[in-house]
């Protein structure tokens, strides 16, 4: 029985080489990791060849013939000059024609304050002139007629005035050009020649008017009955800075002194009443026929009528801020219209189409 078990049968040897021949595959597979690297080096050496830059030997150019090289620069210059030009022209012609109502309203902004003082004081101008060669009204209220005519009239106003028609606003604007000239005329007729330099004469007129107060043969009875009196009231003359009327002060002045001595002698019963009423009656004709007329030696024509001026203002500001953005409602400048052109009593040549076409 122990010879049976030390011998080996097939069986157990059959058992036992399938162990060794599992190992063997995997020394096969050494060789296929060597040929995948050799492909990645191929594949890396081949992209090498393809990135490498291509390097060409430098052609030599040939130097461009000097005609044509000028014919080409002379060309640049022309185009591009052409077209610098045709963009300035363009610039310019926008420029020109756009419409810019900002100027427009600004100034018409600024005379809204004008034009009010214009319509309460314009009469005062009238009163000036009808009353410089008067003995009335009193000095402090002729003085004050002469304040509010220099309020209706300034040179301030006259000014805007000018320069408002000169904005693109109106200059570019037809329907407000339309508006402007109508007011324009108006205000022109209503301050008739008044300038800079004729606005001026508004304080010789009321120098003259506080000599003409005074220098009456009356006055001098009984108000410029001293020596001290007649040189103040000459000097009214004298100094109003008008060569005319300093001639007649200055006669004026020796003449009432001397009739002052005549009324002094007859209060003290030095002469009759016959000699003192004949010096009397010459002083007075003397006077009549020699006293300077200054509203005809410095003439203001105020012939205007403020209402028509006033409306033809209202309607041309009202038009401006419409076409300025400024006004969202317009009826304003319709009732205008309606409320005073609509009266029989006016004669005003402003026109309903023009005003009715900013309505749209």
């Amino acid at each position: 029985m122990s010879e049976e078990k030390k011998t080996p049968t097939k069986e157990t040897k059959t058992k036992t080489e399938p162990t060794k021949k599992v190992t063997k595959p995997a020394k096969k597979a050494e060789p296929k990791a060597a040929k995948k690297v050799e492909k990645v080096e191929a594949k890396v050496a081949e992209t090498q060849k393809t990135e490498a830059p291509k390097t060409e030997a430098p052609k030599e150019k040939k130097p461009m013939d000097p005609k044509k090289k000028k014919r080409i620069i002379i060309w640049s210059c022309v185009i591009g000059g052409v077209l610098i030009a045709g963009i300035v022209t363009a610039i310019l012609i926008i420029m020109l024609t756009k419409v810019d109502y900002k100027e427009s309203y600004e100034i018409a902004t600024k005379l809204e304050d004008p034009m009010s003082d214009f319509y309460k004081n314009y009469n005062y101008c009238n009163y000036a002139v009808e009353y410089v060669d008067d003995d009335y009204p009193s000095e402090e209220s002729f003085s004050e007629y002469i304040a509010d005519c220099k309020k209706a009239i300034s040179i301030d106003t006259i000014d805007l005035v000018k320069k408002l028609g000169e904005t693109s606003g109106i200059a570019k604007d037809n329907d407000l050009k339309t508006l402007y000239n109508q007011f324009n005329e108006l205000f022109a007729k209503a301050i008739g020649n008044a300038n800079a330099d004729s606005i001026k004469n508004l304080d010789i007129y009321d120098s003259w008017h506080k000599f003409m107060y005074k220098s009456d043969s009356f006055s001098i009875k009984y108000y410029t009955n001293t020596s001290e009196l007649v040189d103040k009231v000459a000097n009214y003359a004298i100094n109003s800075g008008n060569d005319t009327l300093k001639s007649f002060g200055e006669t004026w002045k020796t003449k009432a002194s001397d009739l002052l001595e005549t009324i002094k002698s007859y209060k003290n019963g030095d002469i009759r009443y016959s000699e003192y009423d004949s010096k009397v009656d010459e002083f007075d004709d003397w006077y009549e026929k020699n006293v300077p007329k200054v509203s005809e030696l410095l003439p203001f024509n105020f012939d205007g009528d403020k209402y028509d001026v006033d409306e033809a203002w209202e309607i041309l500001e009202s038009a401006i801020k419409i076409k300025s953005g400024n006004e969202a409602n317009n009826s304003s400048v319709l009732n205008n219209y309606n409320d005073y052109y609509n009266d029989d009593s006016s004669d005003s040549d402003i026109n309903l189409e023009d005003i009715l076409k900013l309505m749209e």
